[in-house]
């Protein structure tokens, strides 16, 4: 019997729920489950967290079993969970029980959120010119372009025509991906007649594809009127997206630090029996 079972089998003889304590005195008293750590309860208490509906981090299993009433520490109860209904638990408790995983994974999220902020800080006090190119860059980074130097050109200026780039996706320039960049505020939106000038220049060109990069937003209209190009495909990307594919294709950033966190491999401890 796994631990997870042991678990299961416990709780589902106290369907009122029980602390992680109490889950693992009578996993012992029933004798259903031999522990060899120093500290049997911690890992009673992990595998439920692990295992928990509404708790997700890097190391938390996909297969969720139980769910807790959110309380702190040894006051919190878990129960089985049966799979459909979706307990609500209040998540300040929650963060307050947290695993340290849970604990790493909830302040990188916040690390990247300052990150992408100070990011975009600087591209709003950025020259048109120097967005125009970056955002190419940017591109050409995560892939697109027959060479990774060589495919990129940035077209921006007075008379642009609506194009501020261009990426060759082949060495004779049969494929193409038409580029526009709006260094907005972020209270500044990009509206639908824009949309509708980039596809008209698109159309000038002949194009089928496109990319329209703001860094602010699009209106719910903007949007929609991007879907309704006929004929070519068109792209948005507003500040949210771009400060993320700029952090992940290390654009603009630096790895300061990487922190490895681990989850046990149950096969290496396996003797094949």
């Amino acid at each position: 019997m796994t631990i997870i079972e042991a678990i299961k089998k416990i709780l589902g003889l106290h369907p009122a729920g029980l602390g992680f304590v109490s889950i693992y005195n009578e996993i012992i008293k029933n004798n259903l489950y031999q522990f060899g750590a120093a500290d049997p309860q911690s890992i009673v208490r992990s595998k439920l967290r692990q295992h928990c509906i509404g708790i997700d981090f890097p190391s938390a299993s996909p297969t969720k079993h139980f769910y807790s009433d959110g309380e702190k520490g040894k006051a919190a109860k878990y129960f089985i969970w049966d799979g459909k209904s979706k307990p609500t638990a209040n998540p300040e408790l929650e963060k307050n029980d947290s695993l340290p995983e849970e604990v790493i994974d909830s302040c990188h999220r916040e690390h990247l959120m300052q990150v992408k902020n100070q990011m975009m800080d600087f591209i709003y006090n950025s020259d048109f010119g120097f967005f125009e190119k970056l955002v190419i860059k940017l591109l050409q980074k995560m892939g697109y372009g027959w060479d990774s130097n060589k495919s990129g050109f940035h077209t921006g200026g007075p008379n642009d025509r609506g194009i501020d780039g261009v990426i060759y996706l082949d060495q004779l320039g049969l494929d193409k991906v038409y580029i526009q960049a709006k260094r907005y505020k972020k209270d500044s939106p990009v509206t639908p007649s824009e949309i509708q000038k980039f596809i008209g220049a698109m159309n000038t060109k002949g194009a089928s594809k496109g990319v329209f990069i703001t860094s602010s937003s699009f209106t719910a209209i903007a949007l929609e009127e991007a879907k309704l190009a006929q004929s070519m495909k068109v792209v948005l990307i507003d500040s949210e997206k771009l400060s993320e594919l700029l952090i992940n294709n290390h654009i603009g950033v630096n790895v300061s630090q990487i922190y490895e966190t681990y989850s046990i491999d149950t096969d290496s401890f396996n003797d094949g029996r």
